[in-house]
């Protein structure tokens, strides 16, 4: 276990062992849920709901990589 401090504005830094072990990047979004008294932190990527939402956005002739790519451009940069 690895303790923290709150900071102004309750920031807390997320500390280098739990990053590296989740994979958290710099921008990516994480969930804080309360389960049984406690915060559990879950990185948000490709979870079922989100792709339900996104499904059907892209609309693309062609390989699925291509439409992929296309996407990821009309994102940004930032979404991988």
């Amino acid at each position: 276990m690895t303790e923290v401090k709150v900071h102004d504005k309750y920031l807390v830094v997320i500390p280098r062992d739990v990053r590296e072990t989740l994979g958290i990047k710099i921008g990516e979004t994480v969930d804080f849920i309360v389960e049984q008294e406690k915060a559990v932190i879950y990185p948000k990527r490709g979870d079922p709901a989100s792709v339900e939402k996104l499904h059907g956005i892209i609309k693309h002739k062609g390989a699925i990589d291509e439409g992929i790519e296309k996407g990821y451009a009309v994102m940004g940069d930032e979404s991988r």
